[in-house]
């Protein structure tokens, strides 16, 4: 009898190489998809923040009367410096479920390491130490303060205390001096944004102290309150010529332009002037974002209508102590950033927006007409 020997039944090389580039197809093409997703769920988290921010403004407003006010230098010039340096973040803390930490506080500290203040120049370089009454408060991360979709690192470079950052700024309008979206009008002198700010010791008529929802003659749905602005993560290092910048760089961390402010010139004007400028400046471009407790013109809590969204940052000599910079929104998203307005709700702009609309969402009393694709 013949018996015929059974060979191991399986896969000849042949056909495992491809199963393995079938499979490897498919994991290319799924990927995408998986990415998209997670980067869809993490703006839906960017924009439910910015409307728990805006919720706690008008909360805000309910109990003080005022919106939360950003306070642009100390209340005395030379150590003891008094009070002063906080962003309008630090005031929503109780409105945003954290009392305790708001409570752990001491408002009566300015929040800055002590300094010598005598001109808008000694406003350039500010930090904050381990030393500091709040240094722990300045070190906490709020989760509500952060989009999902930028890239956080908690480092050094605004002092040894390591201040925590943030993604959100409140709109504070044009640029002082601006003479409006045609240039024919009267150049603006008093700022027309939605979010208060004061310097006590260095009082400036172009800051709003106080801000009530009456001053909103635009009307609340068509006036932006925060935005996206994306943190600067790069860090400082000795160059032979000074202090220069390494790590994530891109134009809507990095600010640009020396302009004096309060010039008078149209959006458009600035906008051209800004952009004529090729070298940032580390100076006013590494705090950018990197301390959501800080009122300090240069950490970026505030922020203009002025350029494109996900352009370059504009700095203003002059304007250090005052909030004078002009702070761009940004967002890590694919194409724009989102807005929520002073009736809390949230859009998406691309960054392609009509600058007409843009500039004219970022006033709050000029009659300018707004219509925002949905």
């Amino acid at each position: 009898m013949i018996r015929f020997r059974k060979h191991p039944q399986g896969f000849t090389l042949v056909e495992l190489l491809v199963v393995i580039a079938i499979i490897g197809v498919l994991i290319g093409l799924l990927l995408p998809a998986v990415q998209a997703a997670r980067e869809a769920a993490r703006r839906m988290q960017c924009a439910n923040n910015l409307k728990q921010l805006a919720l706690a403004v008008h909360n805000y407003e309910s109990a003080h009367r005022t919106f939360p006010i950003t306070t642009t230098g100390p209340s005395r010039l030379a150590p003891k410096l008094g009070n002063g340096f906080y962003s309008w973040l630090a005031m929503v803390l109780p409105q945003l479920e954290q009392a305790p930490l708001f409570g752990s506080i001491n408002f009566d500290e300015a929040m800055v390491d002590s300094k010598t203040f005598s001109a808008s120049s000694d406003y350039t370089k500010l930090t904050i130490a381990s030393s500091h009454p709040n240094a722990v408060a300045a070190s906490t991360s709020i989760a509500t303060y952060l989009c999902p979709s930028d890239s956080v690192l908690q480092t050094s470079t605004l002092g040894s205390g390591r201040p925590a950052p943030g993604s959100y700024a409140g709109n504070i309008g044009w640029v002082r001096g601006t003479t409006g979206i045609t240039g024919t009008d009267t150049a603006m002198s008093l700022s027309n944004g939605a979010m208060p700010f004061y310097n006590p010791a260095q009082p400036n008529v172009w800051q709003v102290p106080k801000m009530r929802f009456a001053n909103f003659t635009d009307g609340t749905s068509s006036t932006a309150i925060i935005a996206e602005r994306l943190i600067n993560n790069a860090e400082g290092i000795a160059g032979p010529f000074g202090t220069l910048m390494e790590g994530q760089l891109s134009p809507p961390v990095m600010s640009y332009c020396g302009a004096t402010g309060a010039t008078s010139r149209s959006l458009g004007q600035w906008v051209n002037y800004c952009k004529g400028v090729s070298v940032p400046d580390p100076t006013y471009s590494l705090p950018h974002g990197r301390s959501w407790i800080s009122g300090w013109t240069l950490a970026s809590n505030l922020y203009m209508h002025v350029m494109p969204i996900n352009e370059r940052n504009c700095h203003l000599y002059g304007g250090e102590d005052n909030g004078a910079n002009i702070v761009t929104a940004s967002s890590r998203h694919k194409g724009g950033a989102q807005t929520a307005f002073t009736d809390g709700h949230v859009h998406f702009f691309s960054q392609t927006t009509d600058l007409t609309v843009w500039w004219s969402i970022g006033s709050r009393n000029g009659g300018e007409i707004v219509s925002i694709d949905p």
